[in-house]
């Protein structure tokens, strides 16, 4: 039998099509928890608070076929909201956030049905759009009414919509696409950071490196290597082959500038050796502060805020936790109370999360604009200022990748973003101090690693 195809199926579609047809195989099932994790969703506690509001009837069944026949009978008898309904439809299942009546002429009467996904992301992304589709398909074959429109519900209980007509036809195409790969035709792969979502992320990155695939060129566009396929160029190991000037004279749909900084990455790759095109530009002195926050987006909150503080040969980490997330606002205040004290100290982070933690906790808790303005102004990047320096031997430039190629390791083997979240969520769930500890020991790793990096930067600028 035919596998089902969900709403999630798009998810790992656009994230990865490989995920589909290794899904399809062995019948992989993925943890709830990482689920809601990697699809922006919230704990079901944290959804019903948003829906205290409203008069909800919430589906409970465990089994599907059960709670789909719940969902119409619900739908007929018209309640105006269902919380986790399911529609099953032939091979189609779906499990929106929200089933909301409005007015309008359905199978059911002088009503009908629109779906509604509870999101914790402020951006409107395309697997939300290409789930609200999905949804409207459903819905259109269960009441005899497709809507036309869909809505996402953001953590602040905001409801934005969107036409579903803006994204019907990408829609309709990435569906005969996920048709194919379950007839069993697979696409060509591509490895982009998105296929780190998958569980079969090892088999992709596996299977990029036997064919030495041009996608192994860290963010590489599927355009570019159309541009190098065209030419004749189908390997890392051929485009590094060549001079940049041989290269340009046969690729024409991709900018000089471009075009040499993929022959270098190339280059990196295929020699596996960094290049260090000038020196990394970073504040001078020996006093610092590295900072990584913990958060846990399945309950909106940040539960840790961890700190590297260096003054000279001297370290010490210091770590503000949340112990409950209801404690957020606690430990922020604890973390700005502590960097009042550097003005004019440079403030290490890795990537952007932590400048979007900062702006938006200042807002929620109308921190003082004097120390929002030290975060923002004493902030030293340090993900941008490698990027615009070096040129490093990996498809992916996180944290975790380049630090373990200068020779940093982590205390633990599976130690990652989502494995915080999950070691807090047990934290909660059971009071395991040895998960908690977990998170801290991960957390102060963190920043030891992104100092490494700086120091490490360092000595590649002399």
């Amino acid at each position: 039998m035919r596998p089902r195809i969900s709403e999630h199926t798009f998810y790992q579609y656009l994230k990865c099509p490989s995920w589909v047809a290794h899904d399809a195989r062995a019948g992989h099932l993925e943890d709830a928890l990482r689920r809601r994790l990697q699809e922006d969703g919230l704990l079901p506690e944290v959804e019903r608070k948003l829906l205290a509001s409203r008069k909800v009837v919430e589906i409970v069944e465990e089994d599907m076929d059960e709670a789909a026949v719940r969902t119409i009978a619900e739908m007929k008898q018209g309640a105006q909201t269902i919380y986790r309904a399911v529609l099953i439809h032939d091979r189609f299942v779906a499990r929106p956030d929200i089933l909301e009546r409005v007015e309008g002429k359905s199978n059911f009467g002088d009503y009908y049905y629109v779906a509604c996904d509870i999101k914790r992301s402020r951006h409107l992304k395309d697997e939300y759009k290409m789930q609200g589709c999905f949804y409207a398909e459903i819905l259109g074959l269960i009441q005899g009414l497709k809507p036309v429109q869909g809505y996402v519900m953001r953590t602040s209980g905001e409801i934005e919509s969107y036409l579903l007509s803006e994204i019907a036809t990408r829609y309709h195409l990435t569906l005969d696409a996920i048709e194919r790969i379950l007839e069993g035709n697979e696409e060509p792969h591509f490895l982009t950071s998105d296929c780190k979502q998958s569980p079969w992320f090892h088999e992709c990155k596996k299977d990029a490196v036997s064919c030495d695939d041009l996608s192994r060129l860290n963010r590489v566009w599927r355009s570019e290597v159309k541009e190098f396929n065209a030419a004749g160029f189908n390997t890392v190991t051929e485009l590094a082959a060549l001079h940049p000037d041989l290269v340009a004279s046969k690729v024409t749909g991709v900018s000089r500038d471009r075009l040499e900084f993929l022959h270098t990455q190339a280059r990196a790759i295929a020699e596996k050796r960094h290049f260090v095109l000038r020196p990394v530009d970073l504040p001078p002195g020996d006093t610092a502060l590295i900072i990584d926050i913990e958060s846990d987006p399945l309950r909106d909150a940040h539960y840790l805020f961890g700190v590297l503080e260096v003054n000279g040969k001297e370290e010490k980490y210091h770590a503000f936790l949340a112990k409950d997330p209801k404690d957020e606002q606690k430990a922020w205040e604890q973390f700005v109370a502590f960097i009042r004290g550097y003005i004019g100290t440079p403030i290490y982070h890795y990537g952007w999360s932590e400048q979007d933690t900062f702006r938006s906790l200042g807002e929620k808790y109308s921190t003082d604009r004097e120390v929002l303005t030290m975060l923002e102004e004493q902030s030293v990047d340090i993900l941008v200022r490698l990027r615009e320096s070096v040129v490093f031997p990996l498809s992916f430039y996180s944290l975790k990748d380049i630090a373990q190629y200068i020779g940093f390791r982590w205390r633990h083997d599976d130690a990652s973003g989502l494995n915080s979240v999950l070691w807090f969520e047990e934290w909660l769930k059971s009071g395991n101090k040895t998960s908690l500890q977990d998170v801290i020991d991960y957390n102060e790793d963190d920043v030891r690693a992104t100092w490494a990096l700086r120091n490490w930067a360092l000595t590649q600028s002399r």
